[in-house]
Formats: C-alpha cells, sequence, structure tokens
C-alpha cells in the first residue's frame, strides 16, 4: 500500500491586487527546498517558508492592510494536522493567511471578504489601497511585529500540548501587546505572564522554553 505524503492547503491574499493565492504544500516537499507562493502582479511579494533548524515551520506572509511582511514560526504539527490554522496581522487582527482543508478555507475567504468589504464601508474607501497606510507611525507600532508573531505561535504550541497553567485551570489562552511588550493571558480568570523579549533573536530563543505559569 502507498502512504499519501500529508498535504496542506494555504491562501493568502495579495496586498496589490486582493486576489487569493492558492498553494498546496507537501510534508515531504517542505524538507528539502523552501517553497514560495506569489501572485502574478508585477510588483507582488511573496509568500515564503522555510524550514527552521529545530524542524518548525517559519512563514513570510505578505499582509494585505500593512502592506509588508509579518513573521510567523509554527510546528509542523500545527500545520499539518489541524483543519483549520489561520494568521492574522498583530496592528488589525484581520485574518491575512489560511490554512488546512480546502472547504474550511473556502468558507473563511468568504467571511473575511465580507469583513473587508464592511470594513471599507465604514472607512468610506472605494479601493483596496485606501485603507492601506503606506508607513506605520511611532506611536501605531508597539513592537516588533516578528517577536509578537513568535510569542503567539510558542503560546499555540504550548496549549496545545496542555503546557500552561493558571489558577483557574481553564485553559483558554491568549496573547496581546502589553505597553511596548507582550504578554500571554487567560481569558477566563485573567491571570497573565509577560515576555521579556523585545527582538526577533530574543523571540527565537523563548521558542526552547517547555511551560508556562500564569500568574
Amino acid at each position: 500500500m502507498v502512504i499519501k505524503p500529508k498535504e496542506r492547503n494555504i491562501v493568502y491574499r495579495c496586498p496589490d491586487c486582493g486576489s487569493s493565492i492558492f498553494g498546496l504544500v507537501g510534508r515531504f516537499a517542505l524538507k528539502a527546498n523552501m517553497l514560495r507562493l506569489k501572485c502574478s502582479c508585477e510588483n507582488s511579494l511573496p509568500l515564503d517558508i522555510n524550514v527552521t533548524n529545530d524542524k518548525k515551520l517559519r512563514l513570510s506572509v505578505p499582509c494585505l492592510f500593512c502592506r509588508q511582511p509579518h513573521n510567523y514560526v509554527v510546528s509542523e504539527n500545527v500545520f499539518f494536522e489541524r483543519d483549520l490554522f489561520l494568521l492574522n496581522c498583530p496592528y488589525t487582527g484581520m485574518d491575512i493567511a489560511f490554512i488546512g482543508d480546502e472547504d474550511k478555507i473556502q468558507g473563511e475567504l468568504k467571511r473575511t471578504e465580507a469583513e473587508i468589504q464592511r470594513l471599507m464601508t465604514s472607512l468610506e474607501a472605494e479601493e483596496l489601497s485606501d485603507i492601506q497606510p503606506t508607513e506605520l507611525s511611532d506611536d501605531e507600532i508597539l513592537c516588533d511585529p516578528a517577536v509578537f508573531d513568535t510569542l503567539k505561535f510558542l503560546v499555540c504550541d504550548l496549549a496545545d500540548e496542555n503546557k500552561i497553567k493558571c489558577p483557574c485551570g481553564d485553559g483558554s489562552y491568549n496573547i496581546r501587546y502589553f505597553g511596548k511588550g507582550v504578554e500571554v493571558y487567560c481569558e477566563r480568570c485573567g491571570a497573565t505572564h509577560a515576555f521579556s523579549a523585545t527582538t526577533p533573536s530574543m523571540a527565537e530563543e523563548e521558542l526552547s522554553i517547555d511551560s508556562l505559569e500564569l500568574k
């Protein structure tokens, strides 16, 4: 019997034209190469996927809203085993890439398309470019997006493995900006843990921790 390699669909929206760019990522093929998805737009940025030294996946995803890529680090288990996994913009909270089963992705694309249309209507925007800033101001930049993205996926991995503890033991954890830094919090009891990482390299060092306790 021939075993079919595990594959996952991935989709992102081109920041230039707004089109949905589809790709299929195979577990075996990914171990050998960097994979790249790119719209046919002349100035569009690609979505890149690389495997890190510790076998995690590093994704650079063009953002429909910021017009710059955001970096994410995620485990192979999360990438290939979840039916649906969403990557969002750390500034707007809007979903910008979709990983998982094709039918579930199609549902999310319809949902987020409606959200984008509502956003454009509320801002009286006629074109996608009308809601895209040319540059973020110093007041809008809370911390390096790469720090936020790396710590978000650290929290996701630890939560999946039940390695985050808090006073209520609820198990519903999220991550947010805290001043100029980042913290993880329990959505039920409000217990938190603030990360000390302030640079991408420091955030990647945090990936080696095997548990978190919120207080």
